[in-house]
């Protein structure tokens, strides 16, 4: 188990891991003391590696040392980087510099099956319990290596800016960059604003840079892009939300760079590729398939359907299975088996495809809200609200209110709106969705937020909103 920031460690024991035949059970640093320790009992480390530092609170090493001193798990060593040169020195845990010196530079790897487990990600938990996705071998090297391969050179520097529990960064920043030769950029911060994302662009020689959701967003609303300069930046990437046309439009109007959609899962790795370079006709589409995939859209009954029909998103699994697919649950056979039905594995996504085989990614099953006997996906209404001029970001949640279940948007506010009549504003954009899509799109409350909440992981934690006061 590892509790590690962004620091070079992180890549070296992943490393070392693979070398020895060990299973690298990655920790989000944000995770709460008990949370972490839920995963330790359901996961039973061996060795746990941690770092005091600003990010990994001494609550977290505690609970580590909690575990070990109660004996519930066979922890045999615990491991402390202390890069950041914190005073604090934990009894009884072994220093990594001092192992790191000592150890030996002749060493041969062991002899591994790609079916060996080799790397346990945690689900972000947007609609349960987080979950522990265990893949193979296979299915992280050579997946995240092979669909990179294509698109990666050794000259480029990739800089994924997100926190170590994200599972796109071992798929790309590890795996992929490793697989070309190229370079991987590391910034140490826990969350990367948007100011010190565009500073950090013009002084490092970055090619390729993947950031959030919502960085884009603060920074069209808050940054002048158009004065900036990147000297080696060819792509913007976005994963985990797909970006609307509408801010796909602006930001590459104002940076005058491509800003990509793509597609995976925790369970999958990565599933498309961006769209041909250019191609401006699909701005708000993830791709196309990556070669090996089979993804298909189909309805309830698992019956495909026509192109540009929506319907749920699944993989064919049978009578191959895709390389990049994980291996199983740990400890949790029964949601594993209810994850495949007949040929498929089904995503919980919902989708479209068109007929040149560009998909697009609309929300969870989960989220589909009904209401007054409509169901309504999230993700038109929201993408509707983003784009009114106030609307900086959102999320449509269903919530009761007087016995019986409403739309109700969170939203975030760009900056020329924030002293706006709320009232008013509220009835604007309540029109704006009507005349735009329909009267039953439209929420019947709204509520102005300074952020959305997030997930360990980064996603907007839905959860959490519909649980929120009216």
């Amino acid at each position: 188990m590892v509790i590690l920031p962004a620091i070079p460690e992180y890549w070296l024991i992943q490393a070392a891991c693979l070398r020895t035949g060990s299973v690298f059970l990655i920790m989000p640093t944000n995770v709460g003391p008990k949370e972490l320790h839920r995963r330790m009992l359901k996961s039973k480390p061996v060795c746990v590696v941690a770092a005091p530092c600003d990010q990994v609170n001494n609550e977290l090493l505690d609970v580590v040392d909690e575990v070990f001193c109660s004996a519930e798990v066979d922890i045999r060593s615990r491991i402390l980087v202390n890069r950041m040169k914190y005073e604090e020195r934990r009894r009884d845990w072994l220093l990594f510099e001092d192992l790191f010196q000592k150890a030996s530079a002749d060493y041969h790897s062991v002899k591994s099956q790609s079916s060996d487990p080799v790397i346990i990600y945690h689900t972000s938990g947007t609609t349960g319990n987080s979950k522990m996705v265990e893949h193979s071998q296979a299915s992280t090297g050579l997946c995240s290596g092979g669909m990179r391969r294509s698109h990666f050179v050794e000259s480029d520097l990739i800089w994924i800016a997100s926190p170590t529990g994200w599972p796109v960064l071992s798929f790309v920043s590890f795996f992929s960059t490793w697989s070309v030769g190229a370079g991987t950029f590391v910034h140490y911060v826990a969350f990367v604003t948007a100011r010190e994302a565009l500073e950090t662009l013009q002084k490092h020689p970055i090619t390729d840079a993947q950031f959030s959701h919502s960085l884009y967003l603060k920074a069209l609303d808050d940054e002048d892009l158009k004065s900036l300069s990147f000297a080696k930046l060819k792509r913007f990437f976005v994963a985990g939300e797909p970006a609307s046309k509408h801010m796909i439009r602006r930001w590459k109007e104002e940076t005058g760079i491509e800003l990509w959609n793509y597609y995976g899962q925790t369970e999958t790795d990565i599933l498309t590729f961006p769209r041909e370079p250019g191609d401006d006709s699909r701005p708000d589409s993830v791709g196309k398939l990556l070669t090996g995939i089979d993804m298909l859209i189909v309805d309830d009954k698992y019956n495909e359907v026509t192109p540009g029909t929506q319907g749920r998103v699944v993989i064919r699994v049978k009578p191959y299975c895709p390389v990049g697919m994980f291996t199983r649950y740990v400890d949790d056979p029964e949601k594993t088996e209810s994850c495949f039905c007949g040929d498929f594995f089904i995503t919980g996504d919902l989708g479209r495809m068109d007929e040149d085989g560009y998909f697009w990614i609309f929300g969870r099953t989960d989220d589909v809200l009904i209401i007054d006997g409509c169901n309504i996906i999230p993700g038109d209404v929201e993408n509707c609200l983003k784009e009114h001029p106030a609307v900086l970001n959102c999320v449509v949640v269903s919530v009761s209110y007087l016995n019986r279940q409403i739309m109700k948007a969170f939203i975030v506010l760009s900056s020329g709106f924030k002293n706006e009549n709320q009232d008013h504003l509220i009835k604007t954009l309540q029109d704006h969705v009507t005349y735009n899509s329909a009267s039953w799109m439209s929420p019947e409350k709204m509520e102005f937020i300074d952020d959305l909440p997030k997930t360990g992981t980064g996603k907007v934690d839905r959860r959490k909103l519909q649980c929120a006061d009216l």
